[in-house]
């Protein structure tokens, strides 16, 4: 057929997806390639998408440009009945729809619809009112109608259809499930449940697709090599998966974690951090897949591989999976990186089973690192020297310094934030820059809090008994005589944003071994957790008696409100400021009793000191901690510790 020319007031589909953000509107004829069922939108409208192409699309083959149409009633849709169908579009506009380009109707849109297997026999103006549908046919005149097409217009829509690579078009899908479920709830039926191709590593068939939820323990890649190789693991057992033993990861002497002695001729293969087992599958990456992961993904997060292709290795001795490029959606990626929440049940099987495994592990003597981010670098002999040296210097490094500069700042400004201890009216000299929220209490000094004759009960027959403790808040006016840990750079310590999927009693792993000079991503995060010790603000009347003292913990969220800071890795040189910071924060709560404590050598002096802290007004909390594994513990019963902890008070 001879070639038509694009005709005036219309343009081609390229052109039409390049309007987005333009607001204009314009008209468009292409070839329907895919449709889907009318649906429901979320405004309650009826909704029919479709896809149309032209000979003038750049894009892969197969693919055009998606459009929506929406009406009040499903008579109005675009009737569209088979694929080759041409369709005609006036007044559409091109929006960015959830990152897709998307032609969408609006009040001025309409339609002509010329079915492709009555293309041939259109000639005439009545051929066209008999065998044509166009918007508003055969509904009420109040409904505008929409222009047949002209001569000009008839021959380019003949033209373009008979251009199209029908072996190129997508097969149509079978109703999909999510519009069976509009369509059967919409007549009062209830739909089928949804089909789920989740499936656990232990579950996984050949030759079947599935969608694999697990932590990454490995990635690999080669810059000039398009494809990805990820390691992912679920904590469940599959037999087809390789067998990875404990012992393939032994190379040089037990305790050469630098690998001094490893043997250069033979080298060991590389270090695998666990689980061991036949816990991990193999996924290979194809594009876009491929490029997405290496920039979203680290060995220790968790990620949603999408419909993935089960297969036997090349070897054919073990199971490994692929994801493949869309061959009709071409820029689809399914990988993600999943951020889990609380009510993520998926995410708390899978830490709830790795923290079994890991027990496994340690019972086995088998090496299992939490993250892979854990496991110990390679580093040079001359490299480690250098970073012991530094460490036996630390302790000692610009003491002198640090006091002299401390000394400095003990002008003015201190003189004000201190009152003699000695002064007989506490209220006067309270500290105004410490403050509690508003809690309608009396206060109560500590004597009266710690007094254990508040624990005591009476049974309904007489019999006494106490309680390990009570929840209850107090509010108290108190000065700050101690602090604990005696550096402040361990104020804030580390957590395992893993554990914080699982409850209190489910949690609970040591990190006190973690290297945390390395990058541990998103999966070590930190948080406030030390001690004040406080007195009574109200010093006692009777010479050479001590105001009662109690330990008053600062964690978590509490701690940032008390010092408006977020907590990090202190020790890290990158928060240098974030640490100086704090301690001239610190300073407006206890004064200068950092110093005091860094100019003091042996304990007895350091109970010695008297206090200079200005005293503030605080809310405590009272509450009960279980104690674990306790040897005079009762079965079938539970001890508590007493934990008094600071919040609701901010400086």
């Amino acid at each position: 057929m001879d070639p038509s020319p694009v005709l005036p007031n219309f343009i081609i589909l390229s052109e039409a997806s390049s309007k987005v953000g333009t607001n204009q509107q314009y008209n468009v004829i292409g070839v329907c390639i895919d449709y889907l069922d009318p649906t429901k939108s979320r405004t309650g409208d009826d909704m029919f998408t479709f896809t149309l192409h032209d000979p003038w699309w750049t894009g892969p083959s197969g693919t055009g440009m998606k459009f929506r149409f929406f009406s009040k009633t499903e008579k109005l849709l675009p009737k569209v009945e088979n694929q080759g169908d041409v369709v005609i579009l006036r007044n559409v506009k091109t929006m960015n729809v959830k990152g897709e380009l998307v032609g969408i109707s609006n009040s001025a849109s309409n339609w002509v619809v010329l079915p492709c297997s009555a293309l041939r026999e259109l000639e005439s103006f009545q051929d066209l009112q008999t065998k044509a549908e166009w918007f508003g046919k055969g509904i009420p005149n109040h409904y505008p109608q929409a222009a047949l097409p002209n001569a000009a217009e008839l021959k380019y829509a003949k033209y373009i259809a008979a251009s199209e690579d029908t072996m190129s078009w997508r097969p149509l899908a079978t109703t999909t499930r999510p519009q069976m479920k509009a369509i059967m709830e919409g007549s009062g039926g209830q739909a089928p449940a949804l089909a789920d191709k989740f499936r656990l590593i232990q579950d996984l068939q050949l030759g079947k697709f599935a969608d694999i939820f697990g932590e990454v323990r490995k990635i690999h890649f080669k810059d000039n090599f398009p494809k990805t190789e990820v390691h992912v693991t679920d904590y469940t057992s599959q037999q087809a998966l390789y067998n990875r033993t404990s012992e393939s990861n032994a190379g040089g002497l037990d305790g050469d974690q630098y690998g001094y002695t490893e043997d250069l001729a033979n080298p060991a293969p590389s270090k695998w951090p666990g689980p061991w087992g036949r816990m991990t599958i193999e996924v290979l990456l194809y594009d876009p897949h491929s490029s997405e992961a290496r920039k979203i993904i680290k060995p220790g997060c968790l990620v949603l591989l999408r419909n993935v292709q089960i297969k036997m290795d090349p070897n054919g001795t073990k199971l490994e999976g692929v994801c493949r490029t869309d061959r009709y959606y071409p820029d689809k990626v399914n990988v993600e990186v999943i951020k889990p929440q609380k009510d993520d049940e998926r995410a708390r099987s899978l830490i709830t089973r790795k923290q079994q495994y890991e027990k496994q592990a340690k019972a086995e003597g088998k090496v299992f690192y939490w993250s892979p981010l854990d496991m110990p670098l390679k580093r040079k002999a001359d490299e480690i020297n250098v970073v012991e040296e530094e460490q036996k210097s630390k302790p000692g490094k610009n003491a002198k310094r640090r006091k002299k500069e401390n000394r400095t700042k003990a002008g003015t400004t201190r003189q004000e934030g201190q009152a003699g201890v000695g002064e007989t009216n506490v209220e006067s000299k309270s500290n105004t820059n410490v403050r509690c929220n508003s809690y309608e209490v009396p206060r109560k000094s500590i004597v009266d809090i710690l007094d254990t004759i508040s624990l005591e009960r009476r049974t309904p027959e007489g019999n006494l008994y106490k309680l390990p403790f009570q929840n209850c808040k107090y509010k108290s006016h108190v000065r700050v005589v101690d602090f604990f840990p005696d550096n402040i750079a361990d104020f804030a310590v580390p957590r395992n944003t893993d554990m914080d999927l699982l409850s209190d009693d489910e949690a609970g792993e040591d990190l006190s071994g973690i290297d945390l000079s390395q990058d541990h991503g998103d999966r070590i995060g930190w948080e406030w957790r030390f001690f004040l010790l406080v007195e009574d603000a109200r010093q006692p009347t009777a010479p050479g008696e001590r105001p009662t003292r109690m330990e008053l913990l600062v964690a978590d969220t509490d701690g940032d409100f008390l010092l408006n800071m977020t907590a990090c890795n202190l020790r890290d040189n990158k928060h240098a400021q974030q640490l100086a910071a704090l301690k001239e924060k610190l300073f407006i709560l206890w004064g200068d009793l950092q110093e005091k404590k860094e100019e003091i050598s042996s304990t007895a002096e350091a109970s010695s000191v008297k206090p200079s802290a200005r005293p503030f007004e605080c809310l405590i909390k009272e509450y009960g901690v279980p104690i674990r594994n306790s040897d005079e513990q009762v079965k079938g019963t539970s001890e508590y510790d007493r934990v008094f902890r600071l919040f609701g008070t901010t400086i």
